[in-house]
């Protein structure tokens, strides 16, 4: 995209050097009805997209059109990092120019500049409301991530978001670029999409053959996405390298994805309605009904908990035969095949441990019985049907 040049009216503007670095700061308010619209599509350095159904963003909203005149006091504005930064004292307007969306744009107060664009399209009267500004030059592309995290404080930015911006969700994005599912995945905060990554970083790390074993299971991963994604973020700071894990489980990601919906629809066609999915709903409940497997494209009537769901899908680790081939794996069985072959079994284990943790389907997700038992019905189909076929040569 081409350079894009804003002229901001101010009355007042502050220049202030960095004490260190090259970086400079320069400081000034604008009035909200003068905001280009066109800011809005410089918002990709931001680590979350905007949700307008936050308090944080109605509060905004409520003080622009009910007391535009102190908007400026209980707002901290927005902050731009830009290419270049002038001042035009004869016009009396800040000049910003933005080149590069990986580098330049809004890195904080996006909430704020949907606010005023969508007060400028309405009715409410922002003329008198004044937005302060601070913009940023001279930053190196490797600090954006860590300058958008720090600045965005009033809502947490999670890890994930920020992996994200820096790009090491690379390999991921490529690996599923021609899955249909590609563009279901919310690589930030607030993308209004039905698949968080830290759910898809969860279903292949159960899947580490270099963390994990036939008694090392991945119990304590359950309910824990944002240390899966820290620990994602320390091998991507490696710069890809092959023999990381996450690199050789992404290279299955596919497939593992798929595995997980094919287990919750044929569980479920073995389940009948009575048992929890969770804190008052069932399976086969009405909000459960029309339940969107993303990664099959299709849709089933029910849901199974994932306390269910994770440790039957963590047992087919059992198939794997981890770095062959080097920088990846592969299924000693056809994987669902083998589902098809020991998924009766599956779900005769699982419903015992949901019966000992008293229906609770949460807690079953905590329980390393349930991890195990899962593991080693897996194990025990694969070795079955090893020996049929060793008996039919």
């Amino acid at each position: 995209m081409s350079a894009s040049i804003f002229r901001l009216p101010t009355k007042s503007f502050r220049a202030i050097p960095s004490p260190h670095g090259n970086s400079k700061f320069g400081f000034f308010f604008t009035s909200a009805d003068k905001l280009p619209k066109e800011v809005w599509d410089w918002r990709e350095v931001n680590p979350r997209e905007v949700n307008t159904k936050t308090s944080v963003f109605k509060a905004i909203s409520a003080t622009l059109s009910q007391n535009p005149e102190r908007f400026h006091e209980r707002n901290r504005g927005i902050t731009i990092v830009a290419k270049s930064l002038n001042y035009d004292d004869k016009k009396q307007e800040v000049v910003l120019e933005l080149s590069d969306k990986a580098l330049h744009g809004v890195v904080d107060g996006a909430h704020t500049l949907r606010a005023v664009l969508d007060s400028q399209e309405s009715e409410d009267q922002t003329a008198s409301a004044a937005v302060f500004f601070k913009c940023i030059t001279g930053i190196e592309a490797t600090e954006i991530a860590e300058i958008a995290g720090g600045l965005n404080t009033s809502q947490q930015v999670d890890l994930k978001s920020l992996e994200n911006l820096r790009e090491h969700f690379g390999l991921l994005k490529r690996t599923l670029k021609d899955m249909p599912y590609a563009d279901k995945i919310a690589y930030k905060m607030n993308d209004n999409l039905p698949v968080d990554v830290r759910e898809v970083l969860y279903y292949l790390a159960v899947f580490d053959c270099s963390v994990y074993s036939d008694k090392m299971h991945p119990v304590a991963l359950f309910g824990r996405k944002e240390g899966i994604v820290r620990r994602f973020s320390e091998q991507a700071a490696k710069k890809e390298d092959a023999g990381d894990s996450f690199n050789i489980l992404i290279s299955k990601a596919p497939e593992i994805l798929r595995l997980r919906d094919l287990i919750e629809k044929k569980v479920l066609e073995r389940l009948d309605g009575r048992y929890k999915a969770g804190r008052g709903t069932r399976v086969r409940s009405e909000s459960n009904k029309n339940n969107q497997l993303i990664f099959l494209d299709e849709t089933i009537n029910g849901r199974v908990p994932l306390g269910w769901i994770m440790p039957l899908l963590a047992a087919f680790r059992a198939n794997v035969k981890w770095k062959k081939p080097r920088g990846g794996f592969s299924w000693i069985i056809p994987v669902e095949e083998l589902l098809d072959t020991c998924v009766d079994d599956l779900v005769l284990g699982i419903k015992e441990i949901h019966a000992q943790e008293n229906s609770r389907p949460e807690y079953v997700g905590r329980n390393a019985l349930a991890w195990r038992i899962s593991y080693d019905t897996v194990s025990r189909a694969i070795l079955q049907q090893e020996l049929s076929e060793a008996r039919s040569r």
